[in-house]
């Protein structure tokens, strides 16, 4: 699926997932820390000029997906900039008041959501999922049962959405043969349900079948497919690390705001 939105790959798609998972999470941490406006919106830019270029996905989908982004943090943060506490007011209507103070702060919000989101978008779209599973069992020793049973329970969301839309196209083709109260409301939605899940039952009890049939068993494994830590994995701990230094660095010299705490 990966393939089919990418023109290139960079050596983002060959660190390993664990690393590129914990940066997220110490990422998540460091933007909570930052009380500086000023220092947020240079990481915004810094990891959107990362996702540009580096995740190597068309401009097309970037540009639906950043659309999304951008709307979803300006959303977040009007219920900061309505309703905020502040001295110096900008506007007023009824219970609505914006004042400078809660602007800065609602835009401090949608910064730290935007961050998060740019660089959990180039993560996705450098990462294959079967490889964070790999990396699960091969460095933190999971047990195969649990890693590919959840391996499996992702691989079957595409063909369920696939039956369901089947399904669809079925009753349209059996709908003058097929009352409206069966195939439409609560009765409707119940028997769309019991019959994806009655398909998903027995394509569980087939796989579960299959793999008892090739030995798979819950003890050690060797795997043909293997992730490791590499130069890679430095090189992107290097590239997020003089980020966020950067940010802290010129986030003093360039300041698009005034306030530097947005607390």
């Amino acid at each position: 699926m990966l393939n089919a939105v990418k023109n290139y790959s960079t050596f983002i798609d060959r660190a390993n997932p664990l690393t590129k998972i914990l940066l997220a999470a110490i990422l998540f941490v460091t933007v909570i820390f930052i009380h500086n406006p000023n220092v947020l919106f240079l990481l915004t830019i810094i990891m959107l000029i990362m996702l540009l270029f580096l995740s190597g996905v068309k401009i097309k989908y970037l540009a639906i997906l950043l659309i999304f982004i951008f709307i979803s943090g300006s959303i977040a943060s009007l219920y900061m900039i309505f309703y905020g506490e502040g001295t110096q007011t900008l506007f007023r209507y009824g219970i609505i008041h914006i004042t400078e103070e809660s602007f800065v702060r609602g835009i401090h919000i949608s910064m730290r959501g935007v961050i998060l989101s740019l660089f959990g978008a180039l993560v996705i779209f450098t990462t294959k999922i079967t490889d964070v599973f790999y990396a699960l069992m091969i460095q933190l020793k999971i047990k195969p049962k649990y890693a590919y049973s959840f391996m499996a329970a992702i691989r079957m969301v595409p063909i369920i959405i696939a039956e369901y839309f089947q399904l669809r196209q079925a009753r349209k083709v059996r709908k003058a043969l097929i009352h409206k109260k069966y195939i439409s409301g609560f009765r409707g939605l119940k028997s769309t349900i019991v019959t994806l899940l009655s398909q998903s039952i027995r394509r569980a009890y087939r796989l579960g079948i299959a793999m008892e049939s090739k030995g798979f068993s819950d003890g050690v494994r060797t795997y043909y497919h293997k992730t490791s830590f590499s130069k890679y994995d430095l090189y992107l701990i290097a590239l997020v690390g003089a980020a966020v230094f950067a940010a802290l660095q010129f986030g003093t010299v360039i300041s698009p705001f005034t306030s530097t705490d947005a607390r």
